[in-house]
């Protein structure tokens, strides 16, 4: 390791150590604001996200000790190996993400990696492009439940999936290493019972990211600490309440989109930032995916980047919708 990289890895561990003796002497300073919120979280996580997740993990863990799998990977092979260089199971995995939303996808590759089915390289592709929201959460919850226009809803489900897919090409795979054409799925005594103690493993931790980043998004709203990033916004012309929720949804998208559907920005305008939160995802969905992702090895910067670019893009796709049909 070079005398620059010592300093640079000493300079981020003495950082993350402030930020969590910071936050540790905040929630001792303010218990019961800690408290009552973190209980918010977990009530949301166990009332929202464990139904949604829970039945899709351990069916989708069951249905790797099938050979149906492999089955779609051979057929999807010719197609994904031409377009991102990267077997057909990728297919399966974006279908299962596009269904269930964040962090299927990451789980699911990470299980692919586990299983010997890709490569480290092939799986970090494969991130690329299946790492997406579902159309419940976009339609249901974004459209309807907090714009009431199910246009938006629409809109940002299109660009969103077309994003994702988009987004593969920029991280496209240049192994040189083949592609199975034959997978053969794990073995165990009892898959049920293996689905069962991996899925709620899994989805605990989730549960465990969503109430800790609901806690220190309300933390940091109560503290005013948006004070000095919404005052750089206000100088580029950016409305307090907006600089406010795109910041909230660059940590925590949910409550980032909801705080921006009561401002009284315009239709196109909501869309297209609407559409960038989403496919970013927020600090806290990423959280999620990287316990799933570092299995293969996978640098949180390349991740952090990949959902930069799928926001990006994402909300580009959404400012030509809105530009050429309203």
């Amino acid at each position: 390791m070079t005398e620059n990289k010592i300093k640079k890895h000493k300079f981020y561990n003495a950082t993350y150590i402030f930020l969590l003796l910071m936050l540790i002497l905040i929630v001792a300073i303010i218990p019961q604001l800690s408290i009552n919120t973190f209980l918010q979280g977990i009530l949301m996580w166990a009332t929202k996200i464990l139904p949604a997740l829970l039945p899709f993990f351990i069916l989708t863990r069951l249905l790797s000790y099938t050979t149906f799998v492999g089955s779609v990977g051979k057929f999807l092979s010719p197609i994904t190996q031409k377009l991102y260089g990267v077997g057909g199971v990728s297919g399966y995995v974006f279908f299962m993400s596009i269904i269930s939303g964040y962090p299927l996808g990451a789980k699911l590759t990470s299980d692919l990696y586990k299983n010997g089915e890709i490569t480290s390289g092939q799986a970090q592709t494969i991130s690329a492009f299946t790492s997406t929201s579902g159309p419940l959460f976009i339609l249901g919850t974004v459209g309807i439940g907090f714009f009431g226009d199910f246009r938006i809803g629409v809109i940002v489900l299109v660009s969103h999936f077309l994003g994702a897919l988009l987004n593969g090409f920029l991280y496209r795979n240049k192994e040189n290493t083949p592609i199975s054409a034959r997978i053969i799925p794990p073995t165990t005594n009892n898959p049920l019972n293996d689905s069962m103690i991996s899925s709620i493993t899994s989805v605990m931790v989730v549960g465990g990211f969503v109430a800790l980043f609901y806690m220190i998004l309300s933390l940091m709203s109560y503290l005013n600490l948006f004070a000095l990033p919404s005052y750089i916004l206000s100088l580029l012309g950016v409305s307090a309440n907006v600089s406010e929720a795109i910041l909230s949804g660059i940590i925590e998208v949910t409550t980032g989109i909801s705080l921006l559907s009561k401002t009284q920005m315009g239709f196109k305008a909501l869309a297209v930032l609407t559409s960038f939160l989403v496919s970013f995802g927020g600090l806290s969905i990423h959280a999620q995916a990287y316990c799933f992702l570092k299995n293969f090895n996978m640098k949180y910067h390349t991740f952090l980047l990949q959902k930069i670019t799928h926001g990006i893009i994402s909300a580009s796709v959404t400012f030509l919708i809105v530009i050429i049909l309203f």
